[in-house]
């Protein structure tokens, strides 16, 4: 598997290479320090992932991801960062995980193990429900809504939503903005870490 590591703190785009380098002694990775050196890397060869920091001088994580995808739609995408608030537009971009700095090692593997799109030969209709989301923030909606016991149309009426919004959110075809988002953990009895997958132990 090849990995691309980008941060602009030098000592951080090492150590993360080094830690993925002792998880994972067969991987190639690779560690630069800028958005624009990341982009070039990108166009000359393929990587499995693609681990960035977000808040980046010149070009952020964010644009590079959706520079990256619109070459390589088929990466895999870790953000790494200091900042939760970004979290919500990182997983819009549908990314493989999001990791909060200082990454512990269970949550690095954890990352690894579970990737949104795994190296192997995929049919189009598995990269299509991946790409698309429907096993992401919509899988997670609906496997919660289903442990409360709660049905499609009572989750609709409950959120003052149709249906087919409820079906949308669930087959990743729609995201629910940011109070939307408050008012559904609310009713599914979780917190937003939950649904977008960021929470747990470091």
């Amino acid at each position: 598997m090849r990995v691309l590591i980008v941060d602009d703190e030098k000592l951080i785009a090492e150590d993360l290479k080094n830690e993925v380098n002792r998880l994972y002694p067969d991987y190639a990775v690779e560690a630069v320090t800028s958005a624009e050196d990341a982009l070039e890397l990108v166009k000359k060869k393929e990587y499995d992932v693609a681990m960035l920091d977000i808040d980046m001088a010149g070009m952020d994580g964010l644009t590079l991801a959706r520079k990256i995808l619109a070459i390589y739609p088929a990466m895999n995408i870790i953000f790494v960062t200091g900042y939760s608030e970004y979290s919500l537009e990182a997983h819009e971009l549908y990314c493989s995980a999001f990791l909060l700095k200082p990454v512990g090692e269970r949550k690095l593997k954890k990352a690894f193990e579970n990737l949104r799109k795994p190296i192997a030969n995929l049919d189009d209709d598995f990269y299509s429900q991946h790409y698309l989301g429907s096993d992401v923030l919509g899988k997670r909606i609906e496997m919660f809504r289903e442990m409360r016991g709660i049905s499609r149309h009572e989750l609709a009426d409950i959120m003052n939503v149709t249906r087919q919004t409820v079906f949308r959110w669930e087959h990743g075809e729609r995201i629910p903005d940011v109070l939307t988002f408050v008012s559904l953990a609310r009713v599914l009895g979780v917190e937003i870490g939950d649904i977008l997958g960021i929470n747990g132990g470091a």
